[in-house]
């Protein structure tokens, strides 16, 4: 049995351009953030996650949706929770990867829509999102 994995992701975007992240070597990217851990808000992992992946302080704007998937590694199934926010990056650094697995890159939204981003409905939800949209619920990878 698959244990359930609570991942906080940001969606941050600025000057036109989307910040999505991707193991090193790796051809899919994802959104930034990771594991919420025992004891944390959402909000709190997701601004540890990014003052650790990228050095930078930010700022949780608003949730702007949900999304569960399941789907199969090499170590056997994977089901998660993402729950996604708008945030906004409050330093001015060099957006570059403080940890040497990660590397980071800022594409727009034409740039998006032609690479590999797992979930790849999260992909899609953000792709298709507005500003004034209510929140989103997505499932992926269940019959």
């Amino acid at each position: 049995m698959a244990v359930i994995e609570c991942i906080a992701r940001g969606v941050i975007e600025e000057e036109g351009k989307i910040l999505l992240c991707r193991g090193k070597g790796n051809r899919n990217f994802f959104f930034p953030g990771g594991h919420i851990e025992e004891g944390e808000s959402a909000r709190v992992a997701l601004e540890r996650e990014i003052k650790e992946e990228l050095g930078e302080d930010s700022e949780v704007k608003r949730f702007i949706g949900a999304s569960e998937n399941k789907f199969q590694t090499k170590n056997g199934e994977v089901h998660e929770i993402n729950l996604v926010f708008e945030v906004a990056l409050l330093s001015n650094g060099g957006r570059v990867s403080q940890e040497d697995h990660l590397e980071f890159a800022w594409l727009t939204r034409e740039e998006l829509r032609d690479v590999i981003v797992f979930p790849k409905s999260l992909k899609d939800a953000v792709l298709t999102l507005h500003a004034k949209e209510k929140p989103f619920w997505i499932t992926e990878g269940f019959s």
